[in-house]
């Protein structure tokens, strides 16, 4: 195959736990050659508490495309089991959209059968700020400068933010803007 300057995955490296603070890349056997057949890989990726993991494929991708992707595939789930909530089931020739996770864990496996075999896949991982808030009690303040304070975004990058107001049953929560500010 034409080595497109990525550095050969071999085909003993099937599946990895990765629990690092930084990014990384996993691929499927052999790549940029074609993967062999017969293979389950398995690959877990846990980020640190606070953070939600973002998966990127590269765009030189092919797996044995089928009905349903019932043949080889790249099975992505949003958690850290094999039973936990399907994101989706890859194959064909376009690579996957970008992936995000709702929580710290993504369960990925690949798996071919045994025959048509393809170049596979190579995936960039990275670790981002979980940004959640949680306000209880009689009142309090929403402000957009704690997003920054609580280290939940760099500076110039784009960020979904979620307060959870928590009140007594029966209590009424009332929201008032004092001041909206408007970036463009």
């Amino acid at each position: 195959g034409q080595n497109i300057g990525i550095k050969h995955i071999p085909a003993t490296q099937c599946g990895i736990w990765v629990r690092t603070s930084n990014g990384g890349h996993f691929a499927s056997p052999n790549y940029p050659d074609s993967y062999p057949p017969n293979k389950e890989c398995i690959y877990i990726l846990e980020a640190a508490p606070r953070q939600r993991i973002e998966l990127t494929f590269d765009e030189h991708y092919y797996i044995e495309p089928s009905f349903e992707c019932r043949f080889d595939n790249l099975e992505v789930r949003d958690g850290p089991f094999g039973f936990s909530p399907l994101v989706d089931r890859y194959c064909g020739v376009k690579s996957p959209p970008l992936i995000r996770s709702t929580g710290r864990f993504m369960w990925i496996k690949f798996s071919s059968d045994e025959e048509l075999e393809g170049l596979g896949f190579r995936a960039k991982y990275s670790f981002i700020p979980d940004c959640q808030f949680e306000l209880s009690g009689a009142d309090g303040i929403i402000r957009s400068s704690q997003v920054e304070q609580e280290e939940k975004t760099k500076p110039g990058q784009a960020v979904d933010c979620i307060w959870t107001i928590k009140a007594t049953p029966k209590a009424k929560v009332v929201l008032s803007m004092q001041s909206l500010l408007r970036r463009t």
